[in-house]
């Protein structure tokens, strides 16, 4: 399973961009998410804060891993996305 490596533009507020010129399956750099996409599309993504939405898992479920929000140019064209279960932020 070939992924080809991207490096995202860093806008304000802690987003990332990311320009996919072709299909293919895309990971990124920094964050370690998993995009596959059968055409062109760009994808915003920022890591979000659980402590917004932790009221919102009940038991027995808990918060496990990182939350982001992913907006994509061209929905039809982002196939899927694999999210990592950890992320390191410590640099």
């Amino acid at each position: 399973d070939q992924k080809e490596q991207v490096t995202p533009r860093r806008l304000a507020g802690g987003q990332h961009v990311v320009q996919l010129d072709a299909e293919g399956t895309y990971q990124c750099s920094l964050t370690g998410l998993i995009f596959e996409v059968a055409g062109a599309a760009k994808i915003t993504y920022s890591l979000l804060s659980w402590s917004k939405y932790a009221s919102l898992v009940k038991k027995p479920w808990i918060v496990g891993g990182p939350l982001f929000d992913v907006r994509c140019s061209s929905a039809s064209a982002l196939t899927s996305i694999q999210f990592p279960h950890s992320l390191c932020l410590s640099g």
